[in-house]
């Protein structure tokens, strides 16, 4: 889950795309900071790590919990990455129960 935020704008839905390709140079309407620059050196390590191994797991970096079981925790993105149970996780067991009954 990304979670920087820009300002007052806060963490905007397409944000993460910047941090995840490392084009925080192209946009020229942000003062970029140091936090910003390490938050997309820490997501360009996890996907580079996943897109070769499969496996998000960087070392130096926090652990990336598998998200198999219910209620699992995520990965949170910004400057001190962490795995945390989201403050929406309870939808996803609703979403889940509908998904198992075969609702629509």
């Amino acid at each position: 889950l990304y979670t920087r935020s820009r300002g007052d704008q806060g963490a905007v839905h397409s944000a993460e795309i910047e941090y995840a390709l490392g084009n925080l140079a192209t946009n020229h309407v942000y003062a970029w900071t140091a936090d910003d620059w390490t938050v997309s050196e820490t997501m360009q390590s996890y996907f580079a790590a996943f897109i070769k191994t499969g496996d998000p797991q960087v070392t130096g970096l926090p652990g990336w919990p598998a998200n198999n079981q219910p209620a699992a925790t995520i990965m949170m993105l910004d400057v001190h990455p962490h795995a945390a149970t989201p403050a929406f996780a309870p939808a996803f067991t609703v979403l889940d129960s509908l998904n198992a009954t075969g609702s629509h």
